[in-house]
């Protein structure tokens, strides 16, 4: 869908020497303006986002703002959650466990850093004993002489060898901690980088993804798509069967496309009721075909209607698909993809439209 002119808007001056008080309560002001206007929650998150939207620093906001509003009229809860949850900040537990696994991988370098040191002490002290022995050794008198030195070197290359075993002990109890804990934070980071309700990557991975994708279709000349979808009259099943059914209708969608794509491809949930379908070495052609089978497979899906033995039947959506060309950049995809997400929801829905379909 095409977003809606910003007006409000404008970029904040914020001069070299520090931040501009008039400007900073000039925003505040349009924030709370803009809450009361749309009738929206005047809790922190709402007023950081809104703020967020007039000091326009962050274009991402603007957008996902802009598009909430044509879309809806407003900002929903879950919009703003959302673009809360994305963009202007990370969920505290998320925080927390990285910096606990951050501080147990920092105690075991340190760990292992000791067993180093040990090991380059001990490794000084046999060696220490061994010249000493080399000096000995020579002026050896006696049969006595020489099996004391001779014990004692047995003893210390004993002692040696067991301070080794208990090293190398030391040091694989250490790797296979830090491996735990690596795999730790890499599930953490996962999960900063996927939707909480559909499990499916969200707007932050989307992000990161197609910028990589874009560089390597530039670069390598392989074939790149990018489709938009966006679920048709989803307000009306908000409206009329309550979010949680809603909710399900998401799972759903998300579902059908997991299902459908490949595993190079990516399916992530844009905001709100949209969704954005990356397709790496995939034709336009191709790319059309695989949106048309997931459309009617979506269609065809039944959603169950919680708290009755009904199901939601008939449910449809629209795609807006572009291919790379060269020179573009990840903004011009997802614009031209919008573009063709708008002619769909205008020719009447339930369909996709492409260059040349």
């Amino acid at each position: 869908m095409q977003a809606v002119a910003m007006a409000e808007a404008k970029p904040a001056a914020v001069p070299s020497n520090g931040p501009d008080l008039k400007q900073i309560f000039r925003n505040a002001q349009r924030a709370f303006d803009l809450i009361q206007k749309h009738r929206t929650p005047p809790d922190p998150k709402t007023y950081a986002v809104w703020y967020a939207y007039v000091e326009a620093a962050d274009t991402r906001v603007i957008e996902r703002v802009d598009h909430a509003i044509a879309a809806n009229g407003t900002l929903t809860p879950y919009d703003i959650s959302a673009i809360f949850q994305e963009l202007l900040t990370e969920e505290p537990a998320a925080v927390s466990a990285r910096h606990s696994i951050g501080m147990a991988i920092e105690k075991e370098i340190d760990e292992v850093m000791k067993i180093i040191q040990q090991g380059v002490q001990n490794s000084d002290d046999f060696g220490a004993s061994l010249d000493k022995a080399n000096e000995e050794l020579p002026g050896a008198a006696s049969g006595d002489q020489l099996t004391t030195l001779v014990s004692t070197l047995m003893e210390d290359n004993k002692r040696m060898a067991e301070t080794t075993r208990e090293l190398n002990q030391g040091l694989m109890e250490s790797q296979k901690q830090i491996a735990t804990l690596n795999q730790e934070l890499e599930e953490v980071q996962t999960q900063c980088m996927r939707d909480p309700l559909t499990a499916i990557a969200n707007r932050r991975a989307f992000d990161e993804r197609l910028e990589r994708e874009v560089c390597a279709a530039a670069e390598t000349g392989e074939k790149l798509c990018l489709a938009l979808a966006d679920i048709d009259h989803f307000k009306n099943v908000n409206d009329t069967y309550g979010h949680q059914v809603g909710d399900a209708v998401l799972q759903q969608f998300a579902a059908v496309v997991t299902q459908n794509i490949k595993g190079q491809d990516m399916v992530a949930r844009y905001g709100g009721e949209e969704f954005a379908i990356i397709l790496p070495e995939t034709d336009l052609f191709s790319a059309y075909n695989l949106l048309v089978k997931i459309k009617y497979n979506f269609k065809s899906a039944e959603t169950p209607i919680e708290g009755t033995l009904k199901t939601l039947k008939d449910i449809t959506a629209s795609f807006g698909l572009v291919r790379f060309e060269p020179g573009m950049t990840p903004r011009d995809m997802i614009e031209q993809a919008d573009n063709f997400l708008y002619e769909a929801k205008h020719a009447g829905r339930d369909r996709v439209k492409a260059k040349g379909f």
